[in-house]
């Protein structure tokens, strides 16, 4: 019994390749080092660049990587870049686009790169990831255990937006259903970002914030970022 007939645009393992590698260097453009960007997606630096060039194709789970990262969908290995739809059109991201500014300079411009930051004052201690977007930073990360107690992961879990406005930049985070919410202003000291939380506007309560980068890689960033909340835990 013969097999269904082959449709006339299948392309070749060559072709998808050639595809994906198009798309990727495309989406790469917007981060200023190939390198902290292959630190953020996890993936060797020689294997990336042979995905760019088109020379080898990931593995499912790392293209699920690769995807959700940029905010992308597996078509990607299809169809050129031009031609998927844009889920992020509605005009809310336009707005954001036209006040925060565009691209990855959008907190690059005053110093405020990707990666583990370690976000510590007076009461509380967490560790925070920054990953640019095209209209401002994403901010996503989890009060530590020994600050929640008993608490599981998504009771701990914060997320917030931050972009800059001169040398400072604004950080709006908050826990699930509005949770906790605050705000930090800060800006860089020497190898530190310093400055100032908010939390609630009709009360005094105001007070100084310190955030050290921790690096990209997840492993170490970890490990310093223990050390540091132990040190900065109130008695």
């Amino acid at each position: 019994m013969q097999g269904e007939p082959m449709p006339e645009d299948t392309r070749s393992p060559d072709e998808l390749r050639a595809m994906f590698g198009a798309n990727l260097r495309r989406l790469a453009r917007n981060y200023p080092s190939i390198s902290a960007l292959c630190r953020e997606l996890g993936i060797n630096r020689t294997q990336f660049n042979r995905y760019l060039a088109g020379e080898s194709f990931p593995r499912a789970d790392v293209l699920d990587r690769i995807c959700r990262f940029f905010d992308v969908d597996a078509r990607i290995v299809l169809t050129p870049l031009d031609d998927i739809p844009d889920a992020n059109t509605h005009h809310v991201n336009a707005t954001l686009t036209q006040f925060l500014g565009s691209g990855a300079q959008a907190t690059h411009d005053c110093t405020f790169p990707p990666g583990f930051y370690a976000a510590t004052d007076t009461r509380t201690s967490i560790v925070l990831h920054a990953k640019r977007l095209p209209q401002c930073t994403l901010i996503r990360g989890f009060t530590p255990r020994s600050v929640m107690p008993g608490s599981p992961s998504m009771a701990r879990e914060v997320r917030g937006i931050a972009s800059c406005s001169g040398d400072y930049v604004y950080m709006l985070i908050s826990g699930r259903n509005g949770q906790n919410s605050r705000v930090y202003v800060v800006s860089k000291k020497d190898t530190l970002w310093q400055g100032t939380s908010y939390t609630r506007p009709d009360k005094d309560d105001a007070r100084p914030v310190t955030l050290t980068r921790l690096g990209q890689d997840a492993t170490d960033a970890l490990g310093a970022a223990r050390k540091l909340i132990k040190a900065h835990r109130p008695d």
